[in-house]
């Protein structure tokens, strides 16, 4: 393979592995933080 072959397929992989993270941790956040809020707010 190629050099420059190899290194396009490690950008593009690395992309995809970077906007997998970037997902992950907006779900984190969307799920976790303001349900747990939402509860405090309504008990009290």
């Amino acid at each position: 393979m190629p050099a420059d072959a190899l290194l396009m397929s490690i950008i593009v992989v690395a992309i995809f592995v970077t906007f997998a993270g970037a997902l992950a941790w907006a779900d984190r956040q969307t799920s976790a933080g303001p349900l747990k809020s939402d509860v405090k707010r309504r008990s009290s």
